[in-house]
């Protein structure tokens, strides 16, 4: 994968885990995430934390958080689009692997709170800074629909649950 260069942006955590050319998987969930796809997200979850994966989303759906947490958990690393302003203060988990190098997190906006228009940035940008995605509960989210249609189109290898 080729090299991501960050220009405008301002971050928190290893700026590497975007700079070197290795593998990123963009991950995606949709809030309607039933309870049999959550247990089967939260087992690929920490697989993929125990595979030392690196991870990229916007985790702003609770489901992502989730995946989020436990790929750290486990050993994992991961790159944070944030659709908002960077945080004043970081949860514990994110403390922790922003020290020992393994979370970045990215933000290009100074608002509160993000909206529909970041959200989608955000999201492209994941598209572009993976080398392949994963959805969960894709079928019906306006969302994440456009997203997937836009990488498969583009040949990119793309997994859904």
């Amino acid at each position: 994968m080729k090299e991501f260069e960050m220009v405008g942006m301002r971050t928190i955590g290893n700026v590497e885990l975007l700079q070197k050319p290795h593998a990123r998987i963009g991950v995606f969930a949709s809030r309607q995430l039933d309870s049999v796809g959550s247990i089967v997200k939260e087992q690929w979850a920490v697989a993929k934390g125990r595979q030392r994966k690196c991870i990229v989303g916007t985790f702003h759906s609770r489901s992502e958080c989730e995946i989020l947490y436990l790929v750290l958990k486990y050993g994992g690393s991961a790159v944070w689009f944030m659709g908002c302003k960077l945080p004043d203060t970081l949860p514990d988990f994110c403390k922790k692997a922003v020290k020992s190098g393994r979370l970045l997190m990215v933000s290009c906006f100074n608002r509160e709170r993000h909206n529909l228009a970041t959200a989608k940035f955000c999201m492209h940008m994941v598209d572009l800074a993976s080398s392949y995605l994963v959805f969960w509960a894709l079928k019906g989210s306006r969302m994440l629909g456009p997203i997937h249609a836009r990488a498969v189109a583009r040949g990119k290898w793309v997994e859904c649950f």
